[in-house]
């Protein structure tokens, strides 16, 4: 697979994060619109699913032999497993630090691709692994520098959320080695559905509540077409051209948008903690995945 141009791949990838950024927000705001999170996150995938087999069968350039490959399976679990703890987290906790505990991955990503891809970790590296430790723990404080017990549950589960994805960017940057980001994106998104439909079967056979309001069908679509296909085919497209940690820098865009959405239309408010908290995080982005110290060049295949 030839590598991509790295101010193509950059752009492509600052749009992806813009898209995704509104998906905390959305998400937050569908739920409240469903009688299940679990549900509303297999009707996301299905709209997701469909739309994109009918893309790429239009373009005609996926070769779908890459369903056969048993990692891309791997990538749909730790996908689906990462949806199901953000949607779970997102009902306890709120949108603005579920954008800033996911996006924190950044550091899982440096960490395990030094293990994968031998990229170096640098001294600004490691100290943003450290600031962004610190400020994942104050974005859990309230203002009396004491854990918010009511959020602490959600907030454990995003985290745990973003070390899943972590590995899905890890897996993706591995099987970009053979196929195109256009396919890799398509089995992503594909698999992970597939893995989604086991849940939600079981939810349907327990007679769980599957009521969906007609805002909670439109906010399944807007995430399936724009915060889904869309922006995980501009990722994936993207990861041609950068390396696996450079291709966090996305979560700062990502973040940013999060917050201004959730504050702005959701009315969320951030403890005194949170608030420096949410400052390390952003500075642990930039200085982890800014820094670029461990970057090495996508593999050329052909």
């Amino acid at each position: 697979m030839a590598s991509r141009d790295r101010r193509n791949a950059i752009m492509l990838t600052v749009f992806a994060s813009l898209l995704w950024g509104t998906s905390f927000p959305g998400t937050k705001w569908g739920l409240d619109y469903v009688g299940n999170d679990v549900l509303f996150l297999w009707l996301r995938f299905v709209f997701a699913t469909g739309i994109t087999l009918g893309a790429v069968a239009l373009l005609g350039k996926v070769r779908f032999s890459v369903f056969k490959s048993p990692l891309i399976w791997v990538i749909g679990g730790f996908n689906s497993a990462g949806f199901v703890m953000q949607y779970v987290g997102l009902t306890i906790t709120n949108a603005s630090k579920t954008a800033l505990l996911v996006d924190i991955n950044v550091v899982a990503v440096a960490i395990v691709s030094y293990f994968v891809f031998r990229e170096r970790l640098g001294r600004w590296q490691l100290g943003g692994i450290v600031v962004g430790t610190a400020g994942v723990v104050l974005l859990t404080l309230n203002d009396e520098l004491a854990f918010n017990m009511d959020q602490l549950p959600g907030d454990i589960i995003v985290y745990i959320a973003g070390w899943a994805w972590a590995f899905f960017i890890i897996l993706n940057k591995k099987m970009l080695e053979k196929y195109t980001g256009l396919e890799v994106s398509t089995a992503a998104i594909v698999t992970c559905t597939v893995w989604l439909t086991i849940p939600a079967a079981y939810l349907a056979a327990t007679g769980a509540d599957l009521s969906v309001e007609p805002l909670g069908w439109a906010s399944a679509v807007y995430l399936g077409l724009f915060c889904t296909t869309l922006a995980t085919l501009l990722w994936a497209m993207g990861l041609e051209g950068v390396s696996a940690t450079a291709s966090a820098t996305i979560m700062l865009v990502e973040v940013v948008t999060a917050l201004i959405l959730a504050i702005v239309l959701l009315k969320e408010t951030l403890s005194a903690a949170a608030v420096v908290g949410a400052g390390f995080v952003l500075m642990s982005i930039v200085l982890v995945a800014g820094t670029g110290g461990g970057e090495r060049p996508p593999v050329k295949t052909a």
